[in-house]
């Protein structure tokens, strides 16, 4: 414990990190002879190479699987010639191996066909399209009837102002022609036939 059990957490925290800074830092100086190093010859320093440049790359029909793309990842190289270098090494046959474990594999686009297989969902399907068919007569149906049921009501309307009873007569005389009995006198029965 510290010297201070008044102290808190934070505050003992506090003072400890303050004298962290205020101690200097000791480095131990090694010598040139423990370190092999003879003090006439020059510490060789590693002086970085300047980054690759599209110029300095190969061209990319003349790599292989086996060449070395790396290069290709230099910060000097455009980023147009980087991909096309990443699609010539991911297409090389080392990359394109299916273990036939992934739903994603197969060629879901081609179905075998059935042939005279009916199953459920298609007669379920048939007898929707069929029973939409029917609602669409039926309401066909109901919107002639209408129109016709409109039409006479009009005439109707027609005929008490007067308007239009020449246009009736025309519709019923065509139906009193086929009513009409033949009157022509029959030949009366002969007594030699009797």
């Amino acid at each position: 414990m510290s010297s201070n059990e008044g102290d808190s957490v934070l505050s003992r925290w506090s003072r400890r990190k303050l004298e962290a800074k205020q101690e200097p830092v000791r480095v131990e100086q090694v010598s040139t002879s423990e370190a092999g190093v003879s003090p006439l010859e020059p510490i060789a320093e590693e002086v970085e190479a300047p980054p690759l440049t599209d110029a300095d790359m190969p061209d990319i029909e003349s790599l292989t699987e086996d060449s070395d793309f790396s290069g290709f990842m230099s910060s000097g190289v455009s980023d147009e010639l980087r991909n096309l270098a990443l699609r010539k090494l991911f297409r090389a046959p080392v990359f394109n191996i299916r273990d036939g474990l992934d739903e994603y594999d197969e060629d879901y686009t081609s179905f075998e066909k059935l042939g005279d297989i009916v199953t459920c969902d298609m007669k379920h399907q048939i007898e929707v399209q069929e029973q939409k068919l029917r609602e669409a007569l039926e309401a066909e149906n109901a919107a002639s009837d209408e129109t016709e049921l409109e039409d006479v009501e009009s005439i109707e309307d027609e005929d008490e102002d007067g308007a239009v009873i020449a246009a009736e007569d025309d519709v019923k005389q065509p139906q009193q022609s086929v009513a009409t009995v033949d009157d022509s006198p029959r030949p009366a029965a002969r007594a030699d036939d009797e």
